[in-house]
């Protein structure tokens, strides 16, 4: 393969005004442009498909510009047509330099910055997208590197807190939901009043082996692909910044809540890659099967989440679209790595913005009829006990001690009454409201059994009277009711 290639002075032009004279030099040749960045330009001459043809680089450096040309013929030798054409374009570089006012300088280098392909597609410059190398094995995933640093630090914290987790006695597959309140989990009553550092700490606590594996997986394949755009930072602030928006939206969505995983930080980096995409940041060749894969991702796993029940969809909603506009917002910083004062001012706005808006939302939620609902239901439950709790008491007792008992839960079931409907006066959701009538429903039939029993103590039937058993009947299918909402 011929290669010919010779330095071109640059003589005082700006790098502005070489761009445009370098372009406009293989316009002026007619040949065929490949790219062009604020680096150079790769063209092709415009030969016949049977003559010989040459690739054509001209590199901007400090003081001079590269030019060369590498023969792209299937021919022996080219019979110095590589230096001919670099010496044509040298002589037409020199044509073109006093060819244009400074304001077509201006008005052409517009024109030309709209088509400058993103810095990882520029083979202009040097690849700085990092070498990925996995030769260690299996334990190589889980090593810092670089372009590869948060990732495996948030996979290794997240698999350390499970396995503490276990060894504390918590359930390998099938934590329960006291056991992972006590750990962080987002919990409605706890996380509203005042344990706000669950919307952080519920990101790394998993409800078993499957759910940890299953968001560890997600989570390695974004991080290998995103945090090498993003860089270190960036990369941790958006994983934190998504997980806290989408504990909020669980928050905000569900009337009572008990959700972990750290799949709403992951939805929110998938969100973050999404945005990217959807600039030329990313380079063509990977911008459209990247979409694919991530849109198929992340279709599937709200499709999958709205029809199986335990999946928490509001957060992986809210980590998704937070994730998108904090993409939006990183871009000017990724667009120009270079810019100090636009970076800092990146990384100190986003994440400043992100917590305005959770503090407010998060006082919001706090000072909300529904977090008042969530307090005083405790009442109506811790009620319910003691009345129940009466009646087991006074069984196999004197009649006196059974009456007592019986109007003291009779009592209890009154004010029980009273209370589900003082709370149903609440700004609540339907589904809270309707759930009210059928608690009230629960109580009244309660009542009723209560109030037939302690009638007919005399007669010695106990429960056995054909009414008090169709009212039983009435409350088992009231039950059924409440637990299937």
């Amino acid at each position: 393969m011929e290669k010919s290639e010779q330095n071109l002075p640059i003589n005082g032009l700006t790098n502005k005004e070489f761009l445009v004279t370098a372009f406009e030099a293989i316009k002026y040749l007619g040949w065929r442009i490949r790219f062009i960045s604020d680096a150079g330009v790769i063209a092709y001459t415009q030969n016949s498909e049977y003559s010989w043809n040459g690739e054509i680089t001209v590199k901007l450096g400090q003081d001079s510009a590269n030019v060369q040309c590498t023969s792209i013929s299937a021919v022996i030798t080219d019979f110095g047509q590589s230096e001919r054409a670099v010496s044509q374009y040298i002589a037409a570089f020199e044509k073109m330099k006093s060819a244009f006012t400074d304001e077509e300088i201006r008005q052409k280098y517009k024109v030309y910055k709209k088509d400058f392909v993103p810095p990882y597609e520029d083979t202009l410059k040097p690849d700085i997208r990092p070498k990925y190398n996995f030769s260690g094995g299996f334990l190589s995933f889980f090593k810092p590197r670089e372009g590869y640093y948060i990732t495996p630090i948030l996979i290794n914290l997240n698999i350390l807190i499970f396995l503490v987790m276990v060894c504390t006695g918590v359930s390998v597959f099938e934590p329960n939901g006291q056991s992972m309140v006590g750990w962080g989990a987002n919990a409605t009553v706890a996380t509203l009043n005042g344990q706000w550092w669950r919307l952080i700490s519920n990101c790394f606590i998993h409800f078993g082996i499957i759910h940890l594996l299953m968001n560890m997986y997600a989570l390695f394949f974004v991080g290998l692909l995103l945090e090498p755009f993003l860089g270190k930072a960036k990369f941790l602030v958006a994983y934190l910044l998504t997980g806290i928006i989408a504990s909020l939206a669980s928050l905000w969505w569900h009337d009572n809540t008990v959700s972990a995983g750290a799949s709403g930080a992951i939805f929110g980096l998938y969100g973050v890659f999404l945005a990217l995409l959807s600039t030329n940041h990313v380079e063509r060749s990977m911008r459209n099967g990247l979409l694919a894969n991530i849109g198929i991702f992340v279709i599937y796993n709200l499709v999958y989440g709205s029809f199986k029940g335990g999946i928490d969809n509001a957060a992986h909603l809210g980590g998704l679209l937070s994730g998108v506009l904090i993409g939006y917002s990183l871009m000017p910083s990724l667009q120009k790595p270079d810019s100090v004062r636009i970076k800092r001012l990146t990384l100190i706005s986003v994440p400043v913005i992100a917590i305005i808006f959770s503090v407010i939302t998060y006082n919001v939620l706090s000072k909300s009829d529904r977090l008042t609902y969530q307090k005083r239901i405790v009442e109506f439950y811790d009620m319910e006990n003691t009345a129940l709790g009466v009646l087991k008491e006074s069984n196999d007792k004197s009649e006196q001690v059974l009456r007592s008992g019986l109007r003291k839960g009779i009592g209890y079931w009154k004010r029980s009454i009273n209370l589900i409907t003082e709370l149903d006066h609440l700004t609540l959701s339907e589904k809270l409201h309707t759930r009210n009538k059928k608690l009230i429903r629960y109580c009244q039939l309660r009542l009723q059994s209560y109030q037939l029993i302690d009638q007919n103590i005399n007669l010695d039937s106990g429960t056995d009277i054909p009414q008090i058993q169709q009212i039983n009947k009435q409350i088992k299918s009231t039950i059924d009711e409440l637990s299937s909402q």
